[in-house]
């Protein structure tokens, strides 16, 4: 136990643990392998499209994403595309869906010939697949580039949840970080337009510890989401590692803000437990696509297309090409964007990987981590849940594991205890 609390002292001021694992690129080399991610074995699982265009280039974004080119540009990038899932569904035949995300970059940023495209693409996928009873994609857009059109696209394609980003409501600050803002009659416009067509779900992303942020400007914030009331809501934090962003806030000051939207959304009859980004509108619906909910939830096999989109399952994890590249180095006229290599991971670095990513929900699953490690999670982390319970850093509710309030303002040095250990 003394160790563990020695672990956790010297961490809680350690910029770099967050839900971000490996912690560096390097750490995996050793693990990287000539070849691409076989998925022989993996009968379900779930699709991601990588659209990486945008209207404006925001300074806080990680993702690869570029400046949307021409049409003709955006048409070979699909035709790319689509040339990936077509050998890809060629040699899985029968495979079944229990999720299918499309993100970037901005998808809605496409022309509306593009995005008929991309949903023929998608449509394409469906015809050749089964999906599950719980499948439920989505798509992501902003405000500044959604049409009427492209919702009715949307909801005529089946898809039902649609994922918008606001990041804050203040428009100093979004012009701060490169991004524009949308007036709210606008916002209210289209989420009218989108129920109207046949979309059931809008989620709004939002940060906190942006530059700029304060008490009003989140309060501000929650009264914008009060005026909108869509049905989930989705918060993340500014972290130190996007891009070596500088973080002009306090760990304390960004705790207050998630607080504060945290017992304002709650109040508002959002579901949600302290220490998660997503709140729904729903009891018991997570906030999360089915994509994001077998992904964070149950380490289920995921596999991605277009440039630098992640896959992964029990053998490991990939990177399609471009990767961390700046996007003038880009070449969007390939005949493939598949990886070259792939990290072949052992078990523990899975689970690693696992619980990191499962902390953006608050907390993780005993079983599902037993099932990755072939042994009793509960037994093989039972030093870090005896100092974390004891602490009061933790709550054990069954199979769950979830951060508490006073946890969660060492989020990081707290789960990190159990994906980083010595």
């Amino acid at each position: 136990m003394k160790r563990i609390e020695e672990l956790y002292n010297g961490r809680i001021h350690d910029i770099r643990l967050n839900t971000s694992y490996p912690l560096s690129p390097t750490d995996w080399i050793r693990y990287q392998t000539i070849g691409s991610l076989p998925f022989c074995e993996d009968e379900v699982l779930s699709f991601y499209l990588h659209i990486p265009f945008c209207r404006q280039l925001c300074s806080f974004c990680e993702y690869t994403r570029m400046i949307c080119p021409s049409e003709a540009a955006q048409r070979r990038y699909l035709t790319t595309l689509q040339g990936d899932i077509d050998r890809f569904l060629e040699n899985h035949p029968n495979i079944i869906l229990n999720g299918f995300d499309i993100g970037g970059g901005t998808p809605t940023s496409l022309t509306e010939v593009s995005f008929s495209r991309l949903l023929d693409i998608y449509w394409n996928v469906l015809e050749r697949t089964s999906q599950t009873d719980d499948f439920e994609p989505s798509i992501e857009g902003t405000f500044q580039t959604v049409t009427q059109e492209k919702l009715r696209k949307i909801a005529d394609a089946g898809i039902k949840r649609l994922s918008l980003g606001i990041q804050t409501s203040d428009r100093k600050i979004l012009t701060r970080h490169g991004r524009k803002d949308s007036d709210v009659d606008r916002m209210l416009a289209i989420m009218e337009e989108a129920k109207k067509v046949g979309i059931q779900k809008i989620n709004l992303d939002l940060m906190y510890g942006l530059d700029g942020q304060t008490v009003d400007t989140v309060i501000k914030d929650i009264q914008l989401l009060r005026q909108l009331s869509p049905e989930q809501i989705t918060l993340y934090e500014l972290r130190p590692n996007m891009l070596r962003y500088a973080i002009s806030k306090t760990k304390e000051e960004r705790y207050q803000a998630y607080a504060m939207y945290y017992v304002a959304l709650t109040g508002l009859g959002y579901d949600a437990k302290f220490g998660q980004n997503t709140f729904s509108s729903e009891k018991d619906d997570l906030g999360l696509s089915s994509y994001l909910r077998h992904r964070m939830l149950a380490c289920s096999p995921y596999r991605g297309f277009g440039i630098s989109a992640q896959s992964m399952n029990a053998l490991g994890i990939c990177y399609n090409k471009y990767k961390n590249y700046p996007s003038q180095s880009i070449d969007l006229s390939g005949a493939s964007y598949e990886s070259e290599t792939f990290y072949r991971l052992p078990s523990i670095e899975l689970l690693n990987k696992y619980i990191a990513i499962s902390a953006y929900y608050g907390g993780f699953s005993l079983k599902t981590a037993s099932n990755i490690i072939g042994t009793d999670a509960e037994k093989y982390f039972q030093q870090e849940m005896d100092f974390c319970l004891s602490e009061g850093l933790v709550t054990k509710d069954n199979d769950s594991i979830r951060i508490t309030p006073k946890g969660f303002f060492d989020y990081g040095a707290v789960f990190s205890l159990f994906y980083l250990r010595e």
